[in-house]
């Protein structure tokens, strides 16, 4: 596994109510991301993480399923890695291999712009919305993408 980098303690979070406006490609982390102060909590799920005599561990930030789903949600290499594992590099519309296969997300994650972290849907970040294409069927399905995100747009700016 990847050396996660040390920020307990350091990050801050930014704003307290953040919307998916412009940068909407990563799901908001937990309020335990930012605010675990103490050793021996998971920065992810806040719970006690014991080692394996029951003891609380107070070297760890981390449980190991916890930065497993750390990862597949924030690091493009660790999820890269799996997908081309599951898909064996076989694009999901044609079929065809493609050793410089591209990741697309199933439903796209401009569904979730301007929606706050209490609105967001998980689920989209998550590896089930997640398929291997080859460079042809991702330039096609972008192209697609991107017309009913220039739709949601116009319907936005209109509202506002």
């Amino acid at each position: 596994m990847p050396r996660i980098k040390r920020t307990l303690g350091i990050k801050t979070r930014q704003f307290d109510e953040q919307t998916f406006e412009n940068d909407f490609r990563y799901p908001p982390k937990p309020d335990s991301y930012y605010d675990v102060k103490e050793k021996g909590l998971c920065r992810w799920c806040e719970n006690i993480i014991n080692d394996e005599r029951g003891a609380r561990n107070m070297r760890a930030s981390w449980h190991p399923d916890c930065s497993e789903d750390y990862l597949m949600l924030y690091n493009s290499k660790h999820i890269r890695k799996y997908i081309k594992k599951r898909d064996y590099a076989e694009c999901n519309e044609c079929g065809e291999y493609d050793p410089k296969f591209q990741i697309d997300h199933i439903k796209p994650l401009y569904e979730q712009k301007y929606k706050t972290s209490d609105e967001a849907d998980w689920s989209y970040w998550g590896e089930k919305n997640l398929q291997t294409l080859c460079r042809e069927c991702h330039k096609k399905k972008t192209k697609t993408d991107m017309g009913n995100l220039k739709l949601l747009n116009e319907k936005n700016s209109s509202n506002h």
